[in-house]
């Protein structure tokens, strides 16, 4: 576009000078001038401008999978002189895979008056789509000179995985019943020792539910629901050293990896999630209570780079002593030389691609897990 206008300007230009020459037109030479000096007499207001204008990004919180929306670029010129045109390089990059688009846009902007540019935002892959400015120039009415000008505005969207229900069946022998003194409030589990509710008995029932003493004091057999222990020391832990990481696989593992969670979740068990983070070297551990507290990490791990150097399980297995969880599921994109010994740590659940899931049919393939 900006050459277009250069080549347009000169044409204007040259073809005025001709005519003046031609015609000894005065009318034709001050046009002639007046195409030369007007990019001059905007610098110096460009300059200045550049100074003073503001520039926001909006963003929706948060997008499904290849849903549309829409980033809203405002730029504001609280000054009395007008801009002929603001070009903008905006960069969209998605934190989680890398994958990275950049988009042209400009716009004239009336003094004391605010103009905003819209950018369409779609990703088949989850992640956090980071929007930010690359550079920004004021230009005259033509795109001759360029007045850069410093923007320090961007913003972010989740787009949000696709989660799929799972049958987890986990095992009460790795649950340490004993060390666990909270239990659910929500729904019955498989602890006898401690009692969730009384009731009527129903065809099916075991005997060792059968309390004896209410029992024979209402002339009925009655009940009682064990409780579920609400297990504090589970771990999900997503391994992100990868050697040729793609996008396909990037989307695979973190929607396992949120959907095991949301299941755990549903099954009244609090764990910890976990990754190694390329910036620190080091393992990121972070407690998850509700879902509150899963819906607030996705920004966070969603901007795990893929690490390089040691592996996640290495690190996992410096930073965590043996047995210091009941269960870990392991989500990774290729089986390390330290996998199994993960096992130390606590009962291992490997997930990894190509043996326990492929990039396509991971949620048929992962609807039933036992931990």
């Amino acid at each position: 576009m900006k050459i277009v206008r250069k080549i347009v300007w000169l044409l204007l230009t040259l073809g005025l000078l001709i005519l003046a020459v031609q015609t000894a037109s005065p009318i034709a030479l001050g046009l002639a001038a007046c195409m030369v000096l007007l990019p001059l007499l905007c610098l110096p207001v460009n300059l200045y401008a550049a100074k003073k204008l503001r520039l926001a990004v909006r963003l929706p919180v948060n997008l499904r999978k290849s849903e549309s929306g829409v980033a809203e670029l405002t730029v504001q010129n609280p000054t009395w002189l007008p801009i002929c045109q603001i070009a903008c390089r905006v960069r969209l990059e998605n934190q989680l895979n890398g994958e990275i688009q950049t988009v042209q846009i400009g716009c004239g902007v009336w003094p004391k008056g605010e103009k905003s540019m819209k950018i369409a935002l779609q990703s088949p892959f989850c992640g956090r789509i980071r929007v930010n400015i690359e550079s920004a120039k004021l230009y005259d009415c033509f795109g001759l000179i360029g007045v850069k000008a410093n923007f320090d505005a961007h913003g972010a969207c989740v787009v949000q995985p696709d989660t799929f229900l799972q049958t987890l069946v986990l095992s009460p022998a790795a649950a340490h019943i004993d060390d666990t003194e909270d239990y659910s409030n929500e729904r019955p589990g498989y602890d006898l020792s401690e009692m969730f509710q009384i009731r009527d008995y129903v065809p099916g029932d075991s005997q060792r539910q059968i309390h004896w003493k209410l029992s024979h004091k209402y002339g009925k057999l009655i009940v009682k629901d064990p409780s579920l222990p609400i297990t504090r020391s589970a771990a999900v832990f997503w391994e992100r050293t990868e050697n040729d990481p793609t996008c396909e696989r990037t989307d695979a593992e973190a929607e396992i990896v949120v959907s095991v969670c949301r299941n755990l979740l549903s099954q009244s068990v609090q764990f910890t999630v976990g990754w190694n983070e390329e910036s620190s070297g080091r393992c990121v551990f972070q407690q998850i209570r509700d879902m509150d507290d899963l819906i607030g990490l996705l920004p966070r791990l969603f901007t795990a780079k893929p690490a390089k150097g040691a592996s996640g399980a290495s690190l996992l297995l410096q930073e965590l002593p043996a047995g210091s969880c009941s269960h870990l599921v392991y989500v990774a994109a290729e089986r390390k030389a330290e996998t199994d010994e993960l096992a130390s740590i606590g009962r291992l659940t490997a997930l990894i691609c190509g043996e326990t899931f492929n990039e396509t049919d991971y949620a048929a393939q992962l609807s039933e897990l036992e931990l």
